[in-house]
């Protein structure tokens, strides 16, 4: 069974002790750690005069060392140093698009209540949009143009109809 670890500490000191600490405690409890999967992020204080460094020495994992990342992938939701989210935003606009056009390849001969019914389970899948809280009104513009023009190559609309204004669609998504 794999175990997802995560340590938070305010410097590199205490970080670098919390790793020891959980390297011998490895032992105890009979768990190996993959020292090729396992990173560091130093996240970035908002105020940039509170920064006390630009680099750290490599932490060190037993004989190996971790190394310093400045992005991401944890549960399938991007982290960045920045702490921002535009990152996370583009990947699930890619993964729209991803999931649109396979369904386009797939059902495109299906009703227009099974599409319904398909885009809003598999193409309006996001589950981590909750944690979104810091990101530019564009990168989320980008989203909402990107929901707009799937719906409209899924259901054959023209580039130019509507989606927002008619409701000759019959998709209700709120």
């Amino acid at each position: 069974m794999q175990m997802i670890w995560c340590l938070l500490a305010p410097s590199w000191a205490a970080m670098q002790q919390l790793v020891n600490v959980f390297h011998s405690s490895t032992h105890d409890i009979d768990v190996t750690c993959n020292v090729t999967k396992t990173v560091c992020m130093v996240f970035n204080p908002l105020c940039r005069r509170k920064s006390v460094a630009n680099s750290f020495p490599l932490l060190k994992l037993g004989s190996s060392y971790i190394h310093f990342v400045h992005c991401f992938k944890h549960l399938g939701h991007i982290i960045t140093d920045n702490a921002r989210d535009d990152d996370d935003i583009k990947r699930e606009v890619r993964n729209l698009f991803v999931r649109t056009n396979v369904f386009i390849r797939k059902f495109h001969l299906c009703s227009r209540v099974v599409k319904i019914t398909l885009f809003k389970s598999y193409c309006l899948c996001m589950y981590d949009v909750g944690l979104w809280s810091v990101y530019n009104y564009g990168t989320l513009s980008m989203l909402k143009s990107a929901y707009h023009k799937c719906i409209k190559l899924f259901f054959g609309f023209a580039r130019h109809f509507s989606v927002t204004q008619n409701d000759t669609v019959g998709v209700r998504f709120t």
